[in-house]
C-alpha cells in the first residue's frame, strides 16, 4: 500500500450491503476499500485472514504437523 495508502481502485458508488468484499492486503488491515464496503454494510474480509491462511498450510506442509492456527493468529495481530 505504501504510497498509496488511502487509494482504492474500487468506485465507493459500486459497493451495497449484499457484497462480501475481500482485500489481499495486510498492512494495513482496514484499507480504504475495507472502510468504505464496511460503511456501505457489505461484509468485509481483510487480507490477514489469507495471509494466516497461507501460513497455516506451509507449516503444516513443512513440518507434517498442525499449525498452531490461534498462536499463529496471535503473533501475527500483535504484530500487526
Amino acid at each position: 500500500m505504501h504510497p498509496n495508502r488511502d487509494q482504492s481502485l474500487v468506485p465507493a458508488d459500486l459497493l451495497r450491503p449484499e457484497l462480501v468484499v475481500f482485500d489481499a492486503v495486510y498492512n494495513p488491515r482496514e484499507t480504504r476499500l475495507l472502510r468504505e464496503a464496511r460503511a456501505a454494510g457489505a461484509r468485509v474480509v481483510e487480507g490477514v485472514e489469507m495471509f494466516l491462511g497461507q501460513a497455516v498450510v506451509q507449516f503444516e506442509l513443512w513440518t507434517g504437523h498442525p499449525a498452531p492456527a490461534e498462536v499463529m493468529r496471535h503473533v501475527l495481530e500483535e504484530r500487526l
